[in-house]
């Protein structure tokens, strides 16, 4: 077997048929719906936690932001090759030592109340996030920013304090009219320019949209949007089993929970959750790189991935995502399943099997993950190994990471969308709680996040993986893959994307009886 190798960064320690897009519209619903031509008409329900506002760039809650993203639209949007594409902007370009962006928008775009959208939009926008809260869904889209301006009215420019060559991974935030929003007290009252406006919200109970006139999209076939308030996921996923709402975005965990016919209307997309196995390097058995090159000899990435994972995860032994652009695996290293192998690696570390008497620690409410545990544990004490696996409930967890006090753990995060990966393998990463982290790492981290030019974050990522793969300070299981699933009444061609769900809404409809 071999194996290859998607905001305050959390543990997500997670911790967490297409229809046919025919512009032919027809009188009569029933008939044209069954045979897969869009009818207009029809109420989209969804649902969403209570909002603390609506304002998109305020907000902190992943629900309300992929709500708050039918009515908001962003500069630019991650497509499902995780490029980065033109949306409300028609381009941007980088100053020669890539301090500078200049983002250039389309031109007649419009706001939901008829204004033209202009750079003092981009501007008033930049001032807003600046201000959001740290834990904001789009706040990482200001690091490194130190100024921004208007240069006319379809021209901002944006400079920072580092260069950034991929500066349009920063630049996926939805933007707001600036003339509304100043007026104060209408973060409850959005307005935006995407397929949507905002109609009503009633506290903790929903609210409701009506389809845009204006959006420069297009108009969507579905005309009307009623957002259901429900307190969490458990809730949503019974609601959509139950047909009260018409889509839930879920992950592997609780795809098994829906009913197998809503699972068939699962539409999968690439994310940059990645999930690993940590190590602490306090311990001398994880500090000794060929006891991880033997661990990684044994573990049963492939059966994981085919039987735990049913296939939705993208095989990755480092935290640099395959499905990256700029990904590359020129020179990385490969592991194989090979115990052979595996005991020439531990003979060269100067070990023998006793050695490798260890607990896999487990956060208990993630039954994908105690799986995995079980498996990763049985195939190491099949090989001669004394490992047991540790299922605690999630606070016990965090905190039994935080402070050191583990062997080995699986664990999970969310990586931004530019692949920096200075939290979880860093020297002082945020969630690096194995403590692993060298120099040399440290140096090629930072060349990545300094290049000022595409092909310099091409070679030094590649300079990365390749180091990555050598020393595995953490060692990858892989990125799982998410789903967005629809219920029955839904129809068209849905395509959702990285932190861009709904991107293609206007080719829904609803079939109608």
């Amino acid at each position: 077997m071999k194996f290859r190798f998607f905001s305050i960064l959390l543990i997500i320690v997670m911790l967490c048929g297409c229809g046919e897009n025919v512009s032919t519209i027809s009188d009569n619903s029933e008939q044209t719906a069954e045979q897969g031509i869009p009818v207009t008409g029809g109420t989209l329900e969804l649902a969403m936690k209570k909002p603390e506002t609506l304002n998109p760039l305020l907000n902190r809650d992943d629900s309300v932001d992929k709500v708050l993203r039918l009515i908001f639209e962003p500069l630019f949007v991650i497509d499902s090759e995780m490029q980065v594409s033109p949306n409300m902007a028609e381009s941007y370009t980088l100053s020669k030592n890539g301090t500078a962006v200049t983002i250039k928008l389309k031109s007649g775009i419009k706001w939901q109340d008829g204004a033209p959208v202009t750079a003092d939009d981009i501007v008033y926008s930049l001032r807003v996030l600046g201000e959001a809260a740290g834990d904001s869904i789009y706040k990482s889209c200001m690091d490194n920013v130190v100024s921004y301006s208007k240069t006319d009215e379809l021209t901002a420019v944006i400079n920072y304090s580092k260069p950034m060559a991929l500066a349009g991974y920063s630049l996926c935030f939805p933007i707001i009219p600036a003339q509304y929003y100043k007026k104060g007290s209408v973060d409850m009252y959005p307005v935006g320019s995407g397929f949507y406006k905002f109609k009503d919200y009633t506290t903790v109970k929903e609210m409701n949209l009506v389809s845009s006139d204006s959006c420069f999209k297009g108009k969507p076939y579905i005309t009307n949007v009623n957002v259901k308030i429900m307190p969490d996921k458990a809730t949503q996923l019974q609601a959509l089993s139950s047909g009260l709402i018409d889509c839930a975005c879920v992950d592997i965990n609780e795809l098994g929970l829906l009913d197998s016919s809503l699972g068939r209307n699962a539409q999968h997309y690439n994310t940059n959750h990645f999930e690993y196995i940590g190590m602490n390097f306090k311990k001398p058995l994880f500090s000794n790189v060929n006891a991880r090159h033997a661990i990684a000899c044994i573990v049963p990435f492939e059966d994981i991935i085919s039987d735990i994972y049913i296939n939705k995860m993208t095989q990755s032994i480092t935290p640099i995502n395959p499905n990256y652009p700029y990904y590359s695996d020129t020179g990385a290293d490969v592991y194989e399943r090979d115990s052979n192998m595996a005991n020439a690696f531990i003979s060269a570390g100067g070990l023998t099997k006793n050695d490798f008497t260890f607990t896999i620690l487990v956060n208990s409410e993630n039954s994908v993950r105690v799986e995995t545990a079980r498996a990763i544990s049985k195939a190491f004490n099949e090989n001669g190994f004394n490992t047991s696996v540790e299922a605690v409930d999630f606070q016990q967890y965090t905190d039994r990471l935080s402070k050191g006090s583990f062997d080995m753990f699986i664990g999970g995060v969310r990586l931004r969308e530019n692949m920096d990966v200075t939290h979880i393998v860093g020297t002082n990463g945020a969630v690096n709680y194995g403590g692993c982290g060298n120099s040399t790492t440290d140096a090629l981290i930072s060349a990545y996040n300094n290049a000022f030019d595409e092909n310099s974050c091409k070679r030094t990522l590649n300079e990365l993986n390749k180091a990555l793969s050598a020393e595995l300070p953490v060692i990858g299981i892989g990125f799982e893959s998410e789903a967005l699933v629809t219920g029955p009444r839904i129809k068209g061609l849905i395509q959702p994307a990285l932190n861009n769900l709904y991107g293609n809404v206007n080719q829904w409809y609803i079939q109608m009886r």
